[in-house]
């Protein structure tokens, strides 16, 4: 059984969501209004007073139910009653000639309501299931919303299309308050996964939120250009809004997976960079989890910056941590992956053919470091992956083994693991101690 949950303490609902609510109650109470006063002598498309009555109880629960129990109960149940009066509506209009349950109720007294717009009763039986289901499982009310929105987008292109090519009015305030009352149930549910991405402050937010517009709107506008410029596809025109419906849906569908797969990724950032504060974003890479992509051979590049005195000054270390990385970003190919490992090593992992091409890029990294030209400081160990090792676990191991022996022949010493073996130094370095900052110590 689901319960809601509540805080202590009530928290300021955001400045944006207000707004919105509040836009949303001038829109209803002025849509009702022009109900009373204009509408019915003009025939023209109105928003119901039933409806701006349903779309006022959803301002006024947001801005008031608060994050108390009896509050988030009260408000649920309000929503509830809302629910079931629009899905009576919605029986009464999708079923001609059968049962008018609704009739029971009187929506508006000393009136007939009439036949109630569909796509509203919808959108207000939808967004208050929506908010009624928020406190309990958000993610029932996510997939709510999502069917809220796809009305919601469905009536309104449909009557902005209908409106541009033949003329048929609409009904502005009914839009408008469709569209407030979906932004501030979408504003309430901005940390679901789904909508995360439109609401990120990361440069990806700004571009997924214009993809979003222009999936959105960019069929619609195609489609009138369509039938403007080749005014035979009007005979069409049953088809036309289906076929722009499912392309702008396949649209919206690819920027949603996108905007998913940037907002992990970024999230990855994020929690790479709280992991290593001194690294930051750059340590993306970690090589004691990350499998082997498949594109060629992999080589892992160790460096100690302060060859033989890391430990000494733990300040001074992660100074020159933070310099090395400065430089090494500046200057290593965009494919490589730079990172910290341990925490006074640098490391690179490189898409390198050969030994040869990752001692060269070794090389250049050992020249970069330099706080002088004449001065070399950096220890440098390299070592390949072999091709049947899942992950680079072994040749970091290999590549600290050749650090160990460059650290120990001292500063602007660059060894591979090739060259251990041979000379039989392997068994001697991986066998000497270290400590945990990955600096060797002094015998």
């Amino acid at each position: 059984m689901f319960t809601p949950t509540a805080s202590p303490a009530q928290p300021l609902l955001p400045q944006a969501l207000r707004l919105l609510c509040l836009a949303l109650l001038v829109t209803a109470v002025f849509g009702a209004l022009h109900y009373i006063m204009v509408a019915p002598s003009r025939h023209v498309p109105v928003l119901h007073p039933a409806g701006a009555f349903g779309f006022v109880l959803f301002a006024l629960s947001v801005l008031l139910r608060g994050s108390k129990a009896w509050g988030l109960r009260l408000w649920t149940a309000v929503g509830g009653g809302v629910v079931l009066l629009a899905g009576l509506r919605l029986i009464d209009g999708l079923l001609p000639g059968g049962p008018y349950l609704s009739e029971a109720v009187p929506l508006w007294p000393g009136r007939s309501p009439g036949p109630a717009d569909l796509s509203t009763t919808y959108a207000i039986l939808t967004l208050h299931l929506c908010l009624a289901l928020q406190p309990f499982h958000r993610g029932a009310a996510m997939a709510v919303l999502v069917a809220a929105w796809a009305g919601i987008w469905w009536s309104t292109m449909t009557d902005l299309f209908e409106a541009t090519i033949w003329g048929r009015p609409v009904s502005a305030f009914s839009l408008s308050c469709m569209g407030l009352a979906g932004l501030a149930m979408t504003h309430i549910l901005r940390a679901e996964w789904l909508l995360r991405p439109l609401f990120s402050r990361e440069r990806h937010g700004s571009r997924m939120r214009i993809l979003l517009v222009l999936a959105l709107i960019g069929p619609w506008l195609v489609g009138i250009a369509a039938l403007h410029a080749v005014p035979e596809t009007v005979s069409a025109r049953l088809l036309i809004a289906p076929l722009l419906g499912l392309f702008g849906l396949a649209q919206l569908a690819l920027v949603l997976t996108v905007g998913a797969l940037l907002e992990r990724a970024a999230r990855a950032d994020a929690r790479a960079e709280l992991f290593d504060p001194v690294a930051g974003r750059a340590s993306k890479f970690r090589p004691d989890r990350d499998l082997l992509d498949g594109k060629g051979p992999v080589g892992v590049i160790l460096c100690a910056p302060r060859a033989g005195v890391n430990g000494a000054d733990p300040e001074a270390d992660e100074r020159a941590m933070r310099s090395a990385l400065q430089r090494t970003v500046r200057h290593v190919r965009a494919e490589d992956n730079i990172g910290r490992w341990r925490r006074h090593m640098l490391m690179v992992v490189a898409h390198v053919p050969s030994e040869a091409d990752l001692a060269r890029i070794g090389e250049r990294l050992e020249q970069k470091l330099r706080p002088q030209p004449d001065l070399p400081v950096a220890a440098i160990g390299i070592s390949m992956s072999a091709f049947d090792e899942p992950n680079l676990e072994a040749a970091l191991q290999r590549a600290e083994s050749a650090l160990y022996v460059a650290e120990r022949r001292g500063g602007g010493t660059l060894v591979r693991v090739s060259d251990l073996a041979e000379t039989g130094q392997g068994a001697e370095a991986r066998n000497s101690p270290r400590d945990m900052g990955g600096a060797a110590r002094p015998p």
